[in-house]
């Protein structure tokens, strides 16, 4: 071994470094000790002992340091007895059932929920067949999902506004539909024999009407959000679907999207602990339009019916996840702040306050100004976020925290609870085919997530959505139907003002 080699460059002396003096055996006593008290054996025997003791000290500390670290990580996976944040079930894998022959962004097969044991089931469906009632931006945007799923449209009907025949012919050529399948009527749609499930995407006064007429042709039915007009409509169009033993479902898509099952998953694997609030808020400045379905109090207008049935479904979804399903349970409204178009009396700006089976919920809507349009879900230990738009989200996020319940020590700071987990989920839209450009809706090749789910229970023999079930649609229904009661309350009304209702 080369001795090591040293600069050649002469290095400074300290003082200390110069002999001071001799001590009795004849050594040099350097500047750190004082001439007048010599080293002596038991001096140096001490500073031995001081150098031990710091080896022990920094031993210690780097044993407890590597203690922590393996007891933090053990934390994390919720094994350690007395303190996990939830059950130790594996990981989701969200991304097990897909076919690798479709595009990797299409979700197959349903995970099981809170609701796999509820929907009544009867003899399944192969080859689904779609008819289209209503051909507006949302239908177009539901036919591109049909076709990027490899879903077959059979028929399509334009049946309200002028020109029917000859947009239902243009709407079936350029989604590839027979040209003797594009009606210009509702009644012939209904009656076409090649067709299995209507999707209805007429306006909101048109659901229930369009729906009955579908059942009663014993088609199976998927309306567009909200259900219907009021919880009566609601009702009459489940009572109808039941007697004749068809699917009727309601299309809140959100519940099918990968991030808000990300979300579902978590809950129900307590991950956040005791849910506690659901709160979130969805708005736009729609444009002052008083032909179009937003302004419209006879086209069921306004930002409850729009957005604020997606919200109260986070609501009711998220707490059937962890608490399951509690048929007598209601949506109770505490209370309601907003504002009313002052020509056509529909709400455009609403903050409510909701409960549900112990959670409550805090929401906000509005077509009126600008929104987060955000959802959280938050728990005694966590907070899961659905990231915006949170009506058809790809990516949701959670944190969760050590369970303070569970421990007697004091955290420091003492405001901080220590994270335990965090995690971040995103998964990307199926790509938008350039054939059917321009887009008209945002992230419609979302609905391929809902179109899935609807297959899968039809090929099951399944009568409803097990993750939105007709029970649910109603409670929704009827919350929203108490908001808006309370928002025209005379007494409690400044049209084009602010709105305070009573609780």
């Amino acid at each position: 071994v080369k001795p090591p080699t040293y600069s050649a460059r002469p290095k400074e002396v300290l003082s200390s470094q110069i002999p001071k003096a001799l001590d009795a055996r004849g050594m040099p006593v350097y500047g750190t000790y004082s001439s007048r008290h010599p080293a002596t054996e038991s001096e140096e025997d001490l500073r031995a002992k001081i150098a031990y003791q710091r080896w022990v000290l920094y031993g210690t500390i780097s044993l407890l340091t590597v203690s922590l670290l393996i007891f933090a990580n053990m934390y994390v996976d919720g094994r350690v007895p007395g303190m996990e944040l939830g059950s130790p079930i594996p990981e989701p894998n969200l991304r097990a059932e897909k076919d690798e022959e479709h595009s990797p962004t299409v979700f197959h097969g349903n995970p099981p929920g809170a609701w796999a044991n509820t929907t009544t089931r009867d003899e399944p469906i192969q080859n689904i067949r779609w008819g289209i009632a209503g051909l507006g931006r949302i239908a177009h945007e539901f036919a591109v999902a049909l076709h990027v799923y490899g879903a077959s449209i059979q028929a399509v009907a334009a049946g309200s506004l002028p020109r029917k025949k000859a947009r239902s012919v243009v709407f079936a050529d350029q989604f590839g539909v027979d040209q003797h399948h594009a009606y210009d009527s509702y009644e012939k749609l209904v009656q076409d024999p090649d067709v299995d499930i209507i999707y209805i995407a007429t306006t909101n006064n048109l659901h229930h009407k369009v729906a009955l007429l579908a059942i009663s042709h014993g088609k199976h039915v998927l309306v567009e959000k909200p259900t219907a007009m009021n919880a009566r409509e609601v009702e009459e169009m489940t009572e109808a679907a039941m007697k004749k033993g068809v699917f009727f479902a309601s299309n809140y898509w959100n519940s099918a999207f990968p991030a808000v099952r990300f979300a579902r998953e978590a809950v129900r694997q307590g991950k956040i602990g005791e849910i506690i609030q659901v709160t979130g808020d969805m708005g736009f400045q729609a444009v002052t339009n008083y032909q179009d379905r937003w302004l419209s109090a006879e086209l069921g207008g306004g930002s409850l019916m729009d957005m604020g049935c997606y919200l109260l479904h986070f609501l009711v979804m998220m707490t059937n996840e962890q608490k399951g399903v509690n048929a007598s349970a209601k949506i109770s409204i505490d209370n309601a702040v907003g504002r009313l178009d002052p020509n056509t009396k529909v709400d455009v700006d609403t903050s409510y306050t909701a409960q549900y089976n112990g959670v409550v919920g805090r929401f906000g809507t509005s077509i009126i100004r600008a929104s987060p349009f955000t959802v959280q879900i938050m728990g005694t230990q966590g907070m899961i976020t659905i990231e915006s738009p949170a009506n058809c989200p790809t990516e949701a996020s959670l944190v969760a925290f050590w369970d303070a319940s569970r421990t007697s020590f004091m955290p420091y700071p003492c405001c901080v609870q220590p994270l335990a987990e965090s995690r971040d989920f995103s998964e990307d839209l199926p790509p938008y085919p350039r054939q059917f450009f321009p887009q008209q809706y945002p992230r419609g090749t979302g609905f391929v997530y809902i179109i899935e789910a609807v297959t899968e229970c039809l090929r099951a023999g399944c009568k409803e959505l097990p993750d939105v079930p007709q029970s649910t649609a109603l409670k929704i229904q009827q919350a929203v139907d108490a908001i808006r009661s309370k928002l025209h309350t005379d007494s409690n009304v400044l049209v084009g003002g602010n709105i305070r209702a009573q609780n």
